[in-house]
């Protein structure tokens, strides 16, 4: 029996190895890790009713653990709306990741001070805003996740952050 798999995305057949399909955690090992019928064309490849478009690249993301997404800028959204349809949340976070051109630049204001948080509070642009202290060892820190967070919202929320007691 052959480890190759082969994959109807809307009439685009793809081959690769089962164990590619399966190295993350996702769509696809829930499919073959799983009693989940899966739908089969009348060539017997897989089934997929979603676009081809950017499988490609989805199906070298899961080759690699990577993919440089410079070289799709314009089109980092589908592809993020794909990896989340595919549970490849390594790739989703990598889509969040990359300045999109509807994306306005996230700037992370500092306050030093509660009359800058006030000025700020009376200043705002956007509807809201979230001030983070994260400290260790009396410095401020971002942790990974907060980071996520901002590049996620960060065209909806002014963030700040602050060390001052």
């Amino acid at each position: 029996m052959t480890d190759t798999v082969r994959l109807d995305v809307s009439g685009t057949i793809f081959k690769t190895a089962k164990s590619t399909l399966t190295k993350f955690d996702g769509f696809f090992r829930t499919m073959f890790e799983t009693p989940v019928p899966v739908p089969k064309d009348e060539s017997d490849a897989i089934f997929i009713d979603r676009s081809p478009k950017h499988f490609d690249l989805i199906l070298n993301s899961m080759r690699d653990g990577h993919v440089d997404l410079q070289k799709y800028l314009e089109d980092v959204k589908e592809i993020q709306k794909e990896a989340e349809y595919y549970m490849l949340n390594g790739l989703v976070e990598l889509c969040y990741r990359i300045p999109s051109e509807n994306k306005e630049p996230v700037e992370i204001k500092e306050l030093k001070d509660d009359r800058d948080e006030m000025n700020a509070i009376l200043g705002l642009e956007k509807k809201a805003f979230v001030i983070i202290y994260l400290r260790e060892n009396g410095e401020v820190r971002h942790r990974h996740e907060v980071l996520d967070i901002i590049s996620k919202y960060g065209q909806f929320v002014d963030f700040y952050t602050g060390n001052h007691e």
